[in-house]
């Protein structure tokens, strides 16, 4: 089994998304996305922090080909009233892959898509996204607007939880589990030729496939 701790406001995590797609579709083990929280508690934005994100979002984006758009640079960096805070995306995330969990890779994608790509994280662009999952759009709607769920909060306790046991300090990292035994994927793997990741889990996992 592979676990993945992320939070959807990381720009690492979004860099990684097309190694872990090309993993997914090339391994037969199961997977088990665990949201932190990381970023769940707001903080006040800046131009300097603005600065920083946008520098650091040009590497990965050198780095992985990833999007990240001028909409994006406009819209949210520049936006310095709202403050940055991965609630509403962890919300949108969990509530989606929860209908659908066998797709919660891609599912994690699409709402980090949203900001990066998009230059949008409003609730009128989440709702849009659960209905291309196949999800009833005012179900959705009313619980998102409850907030998040006591499953939620305890879902990302327990994420924290394990990055403590393990020693792990920041995100996105990819556990590999064989038995009970967990082995920490090297991080670089995940922003370079996405063949690398996959030969290195089929090595550590030759029942991968």
């Amino acid at each position: 089994m592979l676990h993945l701790l992320f939070d959807p406001l990381c720009g690492w995590c979004y860099g990684a998304a097309p190694a872990l797609s090309a993993l997914k579709a090339n391994s037969r083990l199961q997977w088990q996305l665990h949201p932190t929280g990381l970023f769940s508690h707001p903080q006040a934005m800046n131009a300097e922090m603005a600065s920083y994100f946008w520098s650091n979002d040009q590497r990965i984006a050198q780095m992985t080909g990833q999007e990240f758009s001028q909409a994006y640079k406009e819209q949210i960096l520049a936006d310095l009233d709202t403050p940055f805070d991965s609630s509403a995306s962890t919300l949108a995330y969990y509530l989606i892959s929860q209908a659908v969990p066998d797709q919660s890779v891609d599912v994690l994608h699409r709402v980090q898509q949203l900001r990066y790509a998009k230059g949008t994280q409003d609730t009128a662009a989440f709702i849009e996204l659960t209905v291309e999952f196949g999800l009833d759009a005012e179900q959705f709607a009313q619980d998102f607007a409850a907030g998040w769920p006591k499953e939620l909060r305890a879902i990302t306790q327990k994420a924290q939880a394990l990055m403590q046991e393990n020693g792990l300090r920041g995100v996105p990292t990819l556990l590999l589990q064989k038995g009970e035994q967990l082995s920490v994927v090297p991080s670089a793997l995940m922003y370079q030729d996405p063949q690398d990741l996959i030969d290195f889990v089929a090595k550590q996992h030759p029942l991968h496939s």
